[in-house]
């Protein structure tokens, strides 16, 4: 029998997205975060952790066994998931749908009557997304446009952000908080930009060693941000437009670094995003980078595909495939 444990994890097993260990832990805490394993033998134990930051805010994970998929709504402290196998060689998947904000994943330990074998993968292009609720697929799985957030109508692998990746063949790393954005939001008192340089935003903000080295940068910010301009008016207006502008190109600057950065926009319809479009073009002016890009896509109002008045499957999956083209052609 080989058990695996916290620090030795992500050494055996193929990992994406930040993480870290803490008190015997492997977190897995963003939207998209996964882990790879194979073994040869019989049977797999996963002993897994996981807490919500809220009451009734339970992680949702997505395991794939030798190909066949399941959604599993975890419990609050710790729980064993164990399977049983025909003999021989066997690979597994677990992907955290829902974000960082709303709960944490951990992996304890992983079990096999058998040997864990080498994640063998060919080199794949990178790609990191940086956004609000829409890279995390928020309310994708809703039935109705007025429905009430819930951790299980979230589902990262029905974003246009894991979407993407996938189509691309890409590893990915996602930075995504609901509400927040680039400057100020009414839905939440954090600007990503903030906090970007963290292991985990406000979960751990130990600071991050971006070993993460992307290709390209995928940026979603400002719908929040737009939302919160839409209540302001005259002089006050003005001043926090031209603080957002600033910061935008200050962070896109530092975003450069790295990396070849697509801003896209264009996922809301509504009222006060009318202005989104320019003030995007206005930043990418101000920029002045050959690597920085702007991209529109189809928003979810024209498209009639409201979830928890977020945009729905159809939305993300148009946006994916238009993101997809624009990145081979363009980056890739």
């Amino acid at each position: 029998m080989t058990e695996i444990k916290s620090i030795r994890l992500d050494k055996i097993f193929k990992c994406e997205g930040r993480r870290y260990v803490k008190n015997g832990r492997l977190f897995l805490n963003a939207s998209g975060a996964l882990l790879k394993g194979r073994f040869r033998g019989e049977s797999l134990s996963l002993t897994l952790f996981s807490e919500p930051t809220v009451k009734g805010r339970n992680a949702y994970i997505r395991l794939t066994m030798d190909g066949a998929r399941r959604r599993v709504r975890l419990p609050v402290g710790e729980k064993v998931l164990s399977f049983t196998f025909p003999a021989g060689e066997h690979t597994f998947e677990l992907i955290k749908l829902n974000e960082s904000e709303s709960n944490s994943l951990a992996l304890i330990s992983a079990t096999t009557d058998g040997d864990f074998l080498p994640v063998i993968e060919e080199e794949r292009p990178r790609i990191e997304f940086i956004g609000d609720s829409i890279t995390t697929g928020f309310g994708v799985r809703a039935k109705r446009a007025d429905e009430e957030y819930t951790t299980a109508t979230q589902d990262v692998t029905l974003a246009y952000s894991y979407s993407t990746a996938r189509a691309l063949g890409a590893e990915m790393e996602i930075t995504a908080a609901s509400g927040w954005g680039m400057y100020k939001s009414k839905y939440a008192e954090h600007a990503l930009p903030d906090f970007y340089g963290n292991v985990d935003l406000t979960r751990n903000r130990e600071k991050y060693d971006f070993s993460f080295r992307p290709d390209v940068i995928v940026l979603a910010l400002g719908t929040n941000d737009f939302s919160y301009l839409a209540d302001l008016a005259g002089e006050k207006r003005e001043k926090e437009y031209a603080a957002l502008t600033r910061k935008s190109v200050a962070f896109i600057k530092k975003l450069l670094k790295r990396a070849p950065v697509v801003w896209v926009y264009g996922f809301s319809g509504s009222e006060s995003q009318k202005g989104l479009p320019a003030f995007i073009e206005e930043v990418w002016r101000e920029t002045e980078c050959s690597n920085f890009y702007t991209l529109q896509v189809k928003d979810s109002h024209s498209l009639n595909d409201i979830c928890a008045g977020h945009p729905g499957k159809r939305t993300h999956r148009l946006a994916a495939e238009r993101l997809v083209r624009f990145i081979k052609k363009t980056i890739l």
